[in-house]
């Protein structure tokens, strides 16, 4: 008990230094919002994880959207409790509070955006695949991890911070990398069996009906995951992994095109007001109904109409 009880002590010490330094860096970054990058060294030498550290000191709202790389897996690790809601082609996570050392490991191409009311710290890595995945696991590289929380993640990256700059703890800095990594494939391992099973099920027809029905009958309004997945009746990971298995679309993607669609046919239908259209098919203003449009259709709506009435009259 004797040699126990310092030890304890000894580690507590430290665990309050490493938190006060770590506070200290992020308290010097946070008149920036902008990502600070850093290439850290994990695995081979020709193999970099890239780590960035955001801040948002504000009280305001802050919105984040990113496209995962597609040869990388995207970390997005809270360093401090922060209240914030999240949505990726797998997951809808509605606002709430989040503890430090909650993550999210988005998949290669998956789309994530996150949505803070306030401040908010948090740690992005980007992990190349082959450091995610071994060779002969290279075709399974399907799947995101969490959301979750992990205690190891959240003290390898503070200890991270800590040595960020400091040139002399350059291969220490390697090594924390290297375990940071380790314990990501660690998550991911434990997160394979569950998510490689839902990539092998592909949604039924009459669930992918229900869907559609729901949808259709839905435009005017706003639809989320959470509602398509309750059509269906899975889970929104489940739906969202079968879903595209099915259809080859994310399902925010489908819903763009249904929404698309339904304009076309009031446009060539009927003479109306491009608000009218835009109100319609669920947008609330006429300026993100074009700006939409033309993404997925190349036209704005009014040239699409223009274009449409000339050819019906040739």
């Amino acid at each position: 008990m004797s040699t126990v009880a310092p030890r304890r002590t000894l580690n507590k010490a430290l665990a309050v230094k490493a938190q006060h330094a770590t506070r200290a860096l992020l308290d010097r970054c946070a008149n920036n919002t902008n990502w600070m990058q850093s290439n850290l060294l994990a695995g081979a030498a020709s193999m970099r994880a890239k780590a960035s550290v955001w801040t948002h000191a504000d009280a305001t709202p802050v919105s984040w959207e990113a496209t995962t790389p597609q040869n990388a897996y995207a970390v997005l690790l809270l360093l401090d409790d922060a209240r914030l809601s999240l949505r990726s082609d797998a997951h809808a996570v509605q606002e709430r509070a989040c503890d430090a050392g909650s993550y999210y490991v988005s998949r290669p191409g998956e789309s994530v955006s996150v949505h803070c009311p306030g401040q908010c710290r948090a740690l992005y890595v980007a992990v190349p695949v082959p450091l995610f995945w071994s060779a002969d696991e290279a075709s399974h590289a399907c799947f995101s991890v969490g959301p979750a929380r992990d205690a190891l993640l959240l003290q390898l990256a503070r200890t991270l911070l800590e040595m960020h700059g400091e040139s002399r703890e350059q291969a220490l800095a390697t090594q924390v990398m290297e375990l940071f990594v380790d314990r990501l494939r660690h998550l991911r391992a434990a997160a394979a069996p569950v998510a490689c099973a839902v990539k092998k099920t592909i949604l039924p027809q009459w669930r992918l009906q229900r869907v559609d029905d729901y949808v259709k009958a839905h435009l005017s309004e706003h639809i989320t995951l959470n509602d398509m997945a309750a059509a269906a009746g899975l889970s929104p990971m489940h739906f969202a992994a079968q879903f595209r298995a099915a259809t080859g679309f994310r399902p925010h993607h489908y819903l763009l095109l249904c929404r698309m669609e339904h304009a076309k046919q009031l446009m060539a239908e009927m003479p109306r007001s491009m608000l009218d259209v835009a109100l319609e098919v669920g947008f609330h203003t006429q300026a993100h109904f074009t700006t939409v449009f033309k993404r997925l259709t190349g036209k704005t709506p009014s040239q699409w109409r223009v274009d449409t009435l000339r050819a019906q009259h040739v």
